[in-house]
Formats: C-alpha cells, structure tokens, sequence
C-alpha cells in the first residue's frame, strides 16, 4: 500500500466526489451518528472492482489517502500530490 498524506481538507474532499462519480462506492464509513464526525475524524472505505481505497480524516493532519500503488500514483499525478 501506497499513501497521500497531508491533503488539504477541501481537495480531499474534491478527491472523494470526483472518485465517487468515476464509480468508486462508499463501502464503509465513520459513522454519521457519531458526534465527532467531520469536526475532529472522518474516514470512507472506497472500492471499485478488488481494488480498495482508505480516505482518513482528522483536524489536525487532514486527508490521507492509502491504497494500491498504481491508482495513488494516478491520484497524485492528477492533483499534483507527493506519495510517501
């Protein structure tokens, strides 16, 4: 697994919408009933085909993006984003 880190938060969430209507489905969230949703952790477990993506939120070091090596590569070649 290869991971963004360190997504400001608004591209992070640009990333997510633009992933969601390229197909990826939302298999699991942070759950929306939790009080701290979107204040202090959210998190999306996305997947298309076998292929898994791990979006990780938190206010203090915004987006992390993990997944398979090929597709991280693409989503930082795409919005000009550094792997490590």
């Amino acid at each position: 697994m290869l991971a963004i880190e360190d997504i400001d938060t608004n591209l992070g969430n640009i990333i997510l919408d633009q992933l969601k209507l390229n197909g990826w489905k939302v298999t699991a969230q942070y759950s929306p009933f939790a009080f701290d949703k979107g204040i202090d952790f959210d998190s999306y477990t996305l997947r298309k085909g076998s292929e898994t993506l791990e979006f990780e939120w938190d206010n203090w070091f915004e987006w992390k993006i993990a997944g398979a090596k090929p597709t991280i590569k693409m989503i930082s070649m795409v919005y000009s984003l550094k792997t490590k």
